[in-house]
């Protein structure tokens, strides 16, 4: 029994010590940088190094102001981190260089500065907005079900995701002003349950909010389906001043 034992520790070793010699070398050949100032990392998987970690900007206070024109159905937005340059590179990589490592390492960091501005024991559903498939399939996921996931499990609520759809596909809103977004995502969202939404508090997660017309269009279908209240949190916001 001891030497099968000692059979199946051996290559156990000689793999992990192998893995660290293959490790060691591609961090010599390229050594892990700082995605935001291309410093070198003392730990590789985090990506940010401590200086840019902590020198983002957390807003602390709720979000007062939609570009958006019409009714709106969310009752509370945060936007978490001031829009400056460094945040803006963060986004960047998380939205196009599959790099969703650094959300959670972000919102680890500033947890208990987060969590204070949410209401404890209050929301029942945290809800990504969805991406439509072709678009996951283009971009192979979608950057903020990690934050989703992690709000879920902080506020104790149950993750949501599968309760929406996004059966629209729709052009990028970059260059579009608010009433073009809202247009560009009229119709866009369905719900796959609504008999679960009855009376629910849900609160949805986005990475930028710009007009709030994606995460408003969303919120109104979710209302429509008997959801009571809908709240809104994202990384950031490059509306002036966050008011």
């Amino acid at each position: 029994m001891e030497k099968v034992e000692s059979t199946q520790v051996f290559p156990s070793l000689i793999t992990k010590t192998l893995k660290a010699l293959y490790s060691g070398i591609i961090d010599m050949v390229y050594p892990p940088l700082c995605l935001i100032c291309d410093n070198r990392l003392e730990q590789a998987e985090i990506e940010l190094c401590n200086s840019c970690l902590n020198n983002f900007k957390l807003i602390g206070k709720p979000h007062e102001q939609f570009s958006v024109p019409g009714d709106i159905f969310i009752s509370t937005a945060w936007a978490l981190f001031e829009f400056d340059e460094p945040f803006q590179q963060l986004i960047h990589h998380l939205k196009y260089s599959r790099r969703r490592k650094p959300i959670g390492v972000v919102l680890d960091h500033y947890k208990s500065q987060i969590l204070d501005q949410f209401p404890g024991g209050e929301i029942d559903y945290v809800v990504s907005v969805p991406l439509h498939p072709r678009k996951l399939r283009e971009r192979g996921y979608n950057q903020v079900d990690d934050m989703s996931r992690w709000f879920a499990g902080k506020l104790n609520a149950e993750l949501g995701n599968y309760l929406v759809k996004r059966h629209k596909y729709t052009s990028t809103q970059t260059q579009l002003n608010a009433e073009e977004r809202m247009e560009n995502v009229r119709e866009a969202f369905g719900v796959n349950d609504s008999s679960v939404l009855q009376g629910k508090h849900v609160l949805l997660v986005d990475d930028v909010l710009t007009t709030g017309a994606t995460s408003n269009a969303l919120a109104e279908i979710l209302v429509q389906n008997g959801a009571a209240k809908i709240d809104l949190v994202t990384l950031s916001t490059p509306q002036f001043g966050n008011a």
